[in-house]
């Protein structure tokens, strides 16, 4: 007989419905906003015990890059996207999300690897509601 497998005491039936429909809500809000060819993706929840992200990925090509980031069910959140190179001053673009809309703008990014990290002004142990961000850069041509 197979086991059942239970949720942890953080995730209630509820809150993952609401995660669900918030991740849904957040795809939309990047797809529309950032119709060039994607670079760099990803997404996470915004509280609970395994909040955040963080991400790089290999630029190809010098040139311009479309940034988009958006929030939904929360407020407060940071999404902080850059590139290191040596010699140079390291100066991430931050972008404050205000979770009503995405948030976009364009950036010069050299060959090399950019990176993009979610911060939240917020301490790790706040209660999870089913809050979630995220960020894309892509081509603007």
């Amino acid at each position: 007989m197979p086991a059942t497998a239970s949720l942890p005491p953080y995730k209630s039936r509820e809150v993952l419905e609401q995660e669900a429909e918030n991740y849904a809500e957040l795809e939309r809000l990047l797809r529309t906003s950032s119709p060039g060819p994607v670079l760099l993706s990803d997404v996470g929840p915004l509280d609970g015990p395994d909040r955040g992200f963080g991400t790089f990925e290999k630029v190809p090509a010098a040139g311009q890059y479309a940034v988009t980031a958006a929030c939904v069910g929360a407020a407060g959140a940071k999404v902080f996207v850059g590139q290191e190179h040596p010699g140079a001053p390291f100066r991430p673009v931050e972008l404050e999300l205000d979770c009503a809309r995405a948030t976009s703008q364009v950036i010069a990014l050299q060959q090399g690897y950019v990176f993009a990290h979610l911060v939240l002004p917020s301490p790790g142990d706040t209660p999870w509601t089913g809050a979630v961000g995220g960020v894309r850069v892509s081509g603007t041509g």
